[in-house]
C-alpha cells in the first residue's frame, strides 16, 4: 500500500511540475512577445530612442528568463531567439530600421513557434 501512495505522490509531483513549467513558458513568451509588439509600435511611430530602450529591456528580460526556460526547452531553440533579439538590437543601434523590423518579426515568429511546440497539444504528443 505504501508503494501505491509513493507512486501517486510521484505522479502528482510530476504532473504539477509539468503544469507549472507549461504555465511559466507561456507567461514568459507572452510577456516578451508583448514587449516586442511595443518595440514595433515605437518603430512605426518613428521614436528611435524609445525603440532602442525597449529592445534593451526585451533582451534583458529574455536573458533573465533564459535560465529557467532551459529546464524545459532545448538550449539551441532558446539561443536562436537570443541571436535574433541581439541582431534586432544591433540594427536599431546602427539605424537600419527596416532590417530591425524584419528581425523583430522573425523573433515574434520564433516565440510563437516556441510556445506552440511546447504546449501539450495532441499533434505535439503524437
Amino acid at each position: 500500500m505504501n508503494r501505491i501512495w509513493a507512486a501517486l505522490a510521484i505522479l502528482v509531483i510530476l504532473f504539477g511540475g509539468s503544469f507549472w513549467g507549461m504555465n511559466e513558458v507561456s507567461r514568459m513568451t507572452t510577456e516578451v512577445t508583448e514587449m516586442l509588439v511595443q518595440v514595433q509600435d515605437t518603430m512605426d511611430s518613428g521614436d528611435t530612442e524609445q525603440s532602442r530602450a525597449l529592445i534593451q529591456q526585451v533582451v534583458n528580460t529574455w536573458h533573465g528568463y533564459h535560465h529557467l526556460m532551459s529546464y524545459f526547452i532545448p538550449h539551441e531553440r532558446l539561443e536562436t531567439v537570443s541571436q535574433t533579439l541581439s541582431t534586432t538590437q544591433s540594427f536599431l543601434k546602427s539605424g537600419t530600421e527596416d532590417e530591425a523590423r524584419a528581425e523583430c518579426n522573425r523573433a515574434l515568429n520564433q516565440l510563437h513557434t516556441l510556445m506552440d511546440t511546447e504546449m501539450p497539444y495532441m499533434n505535439n504528443i503524437l
